[in-house]
């Protein structure tokens, strides 16, 4: 599986992940409803309809402007070297923090707008096998060649391997689409040894964004694993 297929699946998965949380917190509303009606069987009744009038997930809108820079997102380091990050965003973060058999790490997601989803996955240190015994972890500029040479149908790549400045440090930028329905933009940077992607994928008008995603990208702050926890010398990160 390529990098960039992974974080489209991971887009994808997060519909998944929403059905998961809504069935386990049913089952933990419904445990904890009986245990108070057994306490207080006068009350049962009204007790089930209070508890069951309260959704299960909150609903988060999406953002009305992708452009907004009104969120700050924060991911810690995980404490094994590898730095966090902060940004802006025109919204929550939405998943963040998820360890990977292999050692990568899905940093944090975030949607820009209806249809939109921004992905920070750290793969692992550069030059360490990426999954088992397999290949090692290239550095930016050569994964991103090798992940735009293994685009296979129905992935299909939109213009070649192009170099961008970032806040983040120099990026490598691959563009594709699936089917052209769904298109998906991964920017790959290295920094202190470890290698990131940032993903943008999108159902319509990509090219906005990835536009986006840019002004995302000129707020980026790394956070050294050895600066975290802030401290009063660091709290502004």
């Amino acid at each position: 599986m390529t990098l960039s297929s992974l974080l489209g699946e991971l887009a994808l998965l997060a519909v998944l992940v929403v059905g998961v949380l809504m069935v386990g917190r049913l089952l933990v509303r419904e445990r904890l409803v009986r245990t108070v009606a057994r306490q207080f069987p006068e009350q049962a009744d009204e007790i089930r309809r209070a508890a069951r009038s309260v959704p299960l997930l909150r609903a988060i809108p999406a953002p009305a402007d992708p452009y907004a820079r009104t969120h700050r997102i924060v991911v810690a380091p995980l404490g094994d070297g590898r730095p966090g990050e902060a940004f802006w965003a025109p919204g929550p973060a939405e998943g963040q923090g998820d360890l990977g058999p292999d050692g990568s790490r899905t940093d944090v997601r975030v949607r820009l707008a209806e249809g939109v989803q921004m992905l920070v996955v750290c793969l692992g240190r550069v030059g360490t096998p990426s999954d088992g015994p397999g290949d090692p972890i290239e550095p930016a500029a050569e994964r991103a060649r090798i992940v735009h040479a293994a685009y296979r149908p129905p992935q299909q790549a939109l213009g070649p391997v192009d170099p961008v400045p970032t806040a983040a440090g120099p990026g490598w930028r691959t563009t594709s689409t699936f089917g052209g329905t769904r298109f998906l933009t991964d920017t790959h940077i290295d920094h202190d040894g470890w290698a990131f992607v940032v993903g943008v994928l999108s159902t319509a008008r990509h090219a906005r964004s990835v536009e986006a995603l840019d002004g995302i990208l000129s707020t980026w702050r790394w956070i050294p694993d050895a600066q975290w926890p802030p401290g009063e010398e660091t709290a502004g990160l």
